[in-house]
């Protein structure tokens, strides 16, 4: 069995995940709670379009292209390379889960041939519809599903893995499948009382 190597001796792509600094996140940050973790390797584009909640985690290789706004709540986590990006505004509600891969597009080319498209396109010849998505609390969203723009995600609804978001889902379903179709209901009450004894023992300790 080989020895392996002190940290510093690994290369960059061996070495454990660096945490950014809180003190970093909250200069550059719009708002920046506490015990936020963000990992190094992750974009967030512009910092002062961006908000973070409590207790927030953002993976290495997460993209957020903040646009006209992004606002994370408390108890998120946004695992490997999943992106937000369009240009528009983007919500995130408390103890939302956002699994590796999934894309939140916020914003889409005109393509009803008033204009031409893509970004090589100087603005008097292209069009780009700017949207919001709004991805309420308790809700998981998982791998490499896509969420399109003008989408509510309602409280504690869950989507697959591969969906694709292109309408409102109600409160604590659970959705699947291409076309997505609701296949289940989650237990509300269950997980509110979850919630609502971790925030009495994060009181406690605070």
């Amino acid at each position: 069995m080989v020895d392996s190597l002190p940290d510093q001796d690994l290369p960059a792509e061996l070495r454990p995940a660096v945490l950014l600094e809180e003190a970093v996140l909250r200069r550059h940050l719009k708002f920046c709670g506490y015990n936020v973790r963000v990992y190094a390797g992750c974009r967030l584009v512009p910092p002062g379009a961006i908000s973070l909640g409590d207790f927030t985690q953002i993976d290495e290789a997460v993209r957020i292209f903040a646009g006209e706004g992004v606002v994370i709540g408390r108890h998120v986590h946004l695992a490997f390379a999943s992106s937000i990006s369009g240009g528009g505004r983007c919500k995130i509600g408390d103890f939302a889960g956002i699994g590796a891969g999934v894309r939140f597009i916020t914003g889409s080319e005109v393509v009803d041939g008033r204009c031409l498209t893509n970004p090589t396109v100087s603005a008097p010849w292209r069009q780009v519809e700017r949207g919001h998505i709004t991805i309420g609390a308790h809700a998981l969203i998982f791998t490499n599903a896509v969420v399109l723009p003008n989408v509510s995600v309602g409280e504690g609804a869950v989507v697959a893995a591969g969906a694709v978001v292109h309408r409102d889902l109600n409160p604590w379903g659970i959705y699947a499948g291409i076309p997505l179709v609701q296949v289940g209901v989650r237990p509300r009450d269950k997980v509110l009382e979850l919630e609502r004894r971790l925030v009495q023992e994060e009181r406690d300790q605070s």
